[in-house]
């Protein structure tokens, strides 16, 4: 199931609503579905959940049932073929039939029997759950984050745009093959958004795939700083014994005072050990960066050696 299917269906499952809730709800899908006027109101759906959820919340809200048809192909076409039905229900969402453009008319959202700030908790919810279930989509949130409304009209989507926004919603407007499309990309918005419809599920789930992916980020980023510390070690350490060597092989470690003869000892025979166990191994013990100057001082002192041997061979 996609994921646009989960939160659809979740959308569906809510029930028990305040009748100005489902009357907004109705509005929400009649507005946003293929057509929504005198001459034609109709939903074209592949979600049988859906085809049913707007047959029932258009009969509750203004007394007419859709009627129903399936393609072939399993697509749900819901329309309301009789004029005078879809007079009734345009009537019952204030509206004449004669508009020249779809609008949102914010008079659907509040119930009268409520003060406007409790109904725009519910109303505005209940609305925007109608316009999902009727032209929204989203992504699978492991791959993106990504959700939109596809909106034929441009005035329509425009009206939808400042009503996210009016949430503090990060929604942005495009034109895709000629449709207005509002989208929203930021994952905290897409968040609050499910949650003003309802479909808090959801929105945990995305909350639970950041986590998981802040944590394997978390520990990618770990495992490619150890491994460039452990390349940096292992490259010193090489640099170390190469040094080593050469002032065995010219004889000179038995002739070094005490710590440097005994750093070059227990470097060749423990070639792995981090600067910090050579330390623990010395005697006394000594610290890290007490280990790392006296490596660096055989190092420079192989320096002056090969510098001496080419010295030597340029002049010869």
């Amino acid at each position: 199931m996609s994921f646009s299917s989960k939160i659809k269906d979740e959308l569906i499952k809510i029930d028990n609503m305040p009748e100005c809730c489902v009357h907004a709800m109705a509005y929400g899908m009649l507005l946003f579905g293929r057509s929504f006027s005198s001459g034609a109101i109709s939903l074209m759906t592949d979600n049988g959940n859906v085809a049913q959820k707007y047959m029932s919340a258009t009969e509750k809200a203004s007394g007419i049932l859709p009627e129903c048809s399936v393609s072939e192909a399993g697509k749900y076409t819901l329309d309301i073929a009789d004029a005078e039905d879809r007079m009734r229900v345009l009537s019952k969402f204030s509206m004449s039939g004669r508009e020249r453009t779809l609008r949102i008319d914010r008079g659907n959202l509040i119930n009268e029997t409520v003060n406007e700030e409790e109904s725009l908790s519910c109303c505005d919810g209940a609305f925007l759950r109608g316009a999902f279930l009727s032209c929204g989509t989203a992504s699978d949130p492991n791959k993106s984050y990504h959700i939109e409304f596809v909106v034929p009209f441009k005035t329509l989507s425009m009206d939808l745009l400042k009503m996210l926004t009016d949430y503090g919603l990060k929604a942005k407007h495009m034109v895709r093959r000629y449709v207005n499309v509002i989208y929203i990309k930021d994952s905290e918005s897409i968040e609050d958004l499910l949650t003003i419809m309802g479909a808090c599920n959801s929105a945990m789930e995305i909350m639970n795939i950041k986590i998981y992916k802040d944590i394997r980020n978390l520990t990618n980023r770990r495992n490619n700083f150890e491994n460039a510390n452990f390349s940096r070690t292992v490259d010193a350490a090489y640099d170390q014994l190469h040094a080593i060597m050469l002032l065995e092989e010219k004889g000179i470690i038995p002739s070094l005072d005490g710590d440097l003869r005994q750093i070059a000892e227990l470097r060749l025979e423990h070639p792995d050990s981090s600067l910090s166990e050579l330390g623990e191994l010395c005697e006394p013990k000594m610290s890290r960066s007490a280990v790392n100057y006296r490596l660096k001082r055989l190092i420079s002192l192989s320096d002056e050696i090969r510098n001496g041997d080419k010295n030597d061979s340029t002049e010869a």
